[in-house]
């Protein structure tokens, strides 16, 4: 599994190199990378997700979405716990960042190489809950004003329509016609090389020197990539769950670098944009080394 994780780590490495050439060759633009993640965000990731669940009913998957859901939760609050722990409300972007991973951009693609699309199913609670937690107590660390909270608009979000619309096809008898099914493959199938452009696009915007020369993001970047993410293999580990690969595609979102939406929520009330950029880069390219380690120890682990 490692060896397979590192391949595509090695992969989507490229195709952030492909982001990186775009943009200082002038082929993309800032707006033009605004506009792919939008199309990102509110297209291609809904479609990966319902993708996901275009599979016959079955009471053992039934059982399997609920253990995904309840350990995607229990590993957001616990990460949510410890960023809280080392930041509080002081560091709102620090503690924003620790706390929050990429489970989009990064986990959605590596559970799609290393298990195969079927375990997006899997990873979709653990996007919900993301999602969810960074909209409400995300926002609330970050500006320190509950009145920004708005539960319509997250109830809005395409992220949680294409889910709350996949249960609904996973649990009713409901036959997609072949061509539907074929339409959202096909969109869904642009997720990985659409999200490394992007994030390959961030790390144009600002200068590498002065993110490896920032001492205050390290702490965060520490925690985001190897802190939490050891924690919840200690939590995982007693508990009575049977079905690894769950397990390791929770673990998986769990371990990604910091979510992209802290810049656009930093923009768009007015802090600090330019660190909020740095973590996401630093921690982008550390995760490249450190999500196959982590998963060398969740492998010695759970194959003794």
């Amino acid at each position: 599994m490692v060896y397979i994780l590192l391949r595509q780590i090695l992969i989507m490495a490229f195709l952030m190199a492909v982001g990186v050439g775009l943009m200082k060759k002038g082929m993309l633009s800032q707006q033009g990378c605004r506009d792919l993640g939008a199309i990102l965000l509110n297209v291609v990731i809904p479609c990966v997700i319902l993708k996901s669940y275009m599979i016959g009913f079955s009471y053992e998957k039934l059982r399997e979405l609920g253990e995904s859901a309840v350990l995607s939760l229990l590993s957001l609050v616990l990460a949510m716990a410890i960023s809280w722990l080392f930041f509080g409300k002081r560091k709102g972007i620090q503690n924003f960042a620790s706390a929050f991973g990429n489970a989009g951009f990064i986990g959605i693609p590596l559970t799609q190489a290393v298990f195969g699309t079927e375990a997006v199913f899997y990873v979709a609670a653990y996007v919900a809950f993301l999602n969810l937690f960074q909209w409400t107590y995300g926002l609330y660390i970050m500006t320190g004003d509950r009145e920004v909270i708005h539960i319509a608009a997250i109830l809005k979000n395409p992220v949680f329509v294409s889910i709350g619309l996949g249960v609904v096809m996973f649990l009713l008898p409901v036959s997609i016609p072949g061509f539907m099914v074929k339409t959202v493959g096909y969109i869904a199938d642009m997720n990985t090389p659409l999200a490394m452009i992007i994030l390959g696009s961030y790390l144009v915007k600002t200068d590498l020197r002065s993110i490896f020369l920032s001492k205050e993001i390290y702490m965060c970047v520490l925690l985001r990539l190897l802190i939490i993410p050891l924690a919840t293999l200690g939590v995982f580990v007693i508990l009575p769950v049977d079905n690894i690969v769950i397990i390791m595609v929770v673990l998986i979102a769990a371990s990604t670098s910091v979510g992209g939406n802290i810049a656009i929520f930093a923009q768009q009330y007015n802090k600090d944009y330019i660190l909020s950029v740095r973590t996401v880069c630093l921690s982008t390219i550390l995760s490249i080394v450190t999500i196959p380690a982590f998963f060398c120890a969740v492998q010695a682990v759970f194959t003794k």
